[in-house]
């Protein structure tokens, strides 16, 4: 796990939302929607992203993460990434985003801080959320 300067806490429920296909400047925008739309339940406190299907991501995806983040955090929530592809690995480590996200190597490690979880998936590129 990284993030270790990040304020870890039990949850009530986490929702895993999995990401597929491209993250970039032509839906980065929807997929924070998308993001914040699967967390809107008053017993949700976790969100944690699966980026193991992702194909690409660009600096588009990395703010609307961050920005996600942010407003999860502000909620009283939190987000947390987890399987990131080799793509995705390759952006987070450049950028040095282990030291601002909780980052789990598989999903699983992901959840075992929370009591109960739901699994979404959205379709490709998960910018329509969570059905």
């Amino acid at each position: 796990m990284s993030g270790q300067n990040q304020e870890s806490f039990p949850c009530a429920e986490a929702v895993v939302f999995a990401v597929r296909g491209e993250i970039d400047i032509a839906n980065a925008t929807q997929l924070c929607a998308a993001l914040l739309h699967a967390t809107d339940r008053p017993d949700c406190h976790c969100l944690v992203v699966d980026l193991s299907r992702v194909e690409f991501m660009d600096l588009s995806g990395v703010r609307a993460l961050y920005e996600c983040r942010r407003v999860l955090a502000w909620e009283g929530r939190h987000m947390v990434l987890a399987e990131p592809s080799a793509a995705v690995e390759r952006v987070l480590t450049a950028l040095h985003m282990e030291h601002d996200f909780e980052i789990y190597p598989i999903v699983e490690a992901a959840l075992v801080h929370t009591a109960r979880q739901r699994y979404e998936e959205g379709p490709r590129t998960g910018v329509r959320g969570c059905e």
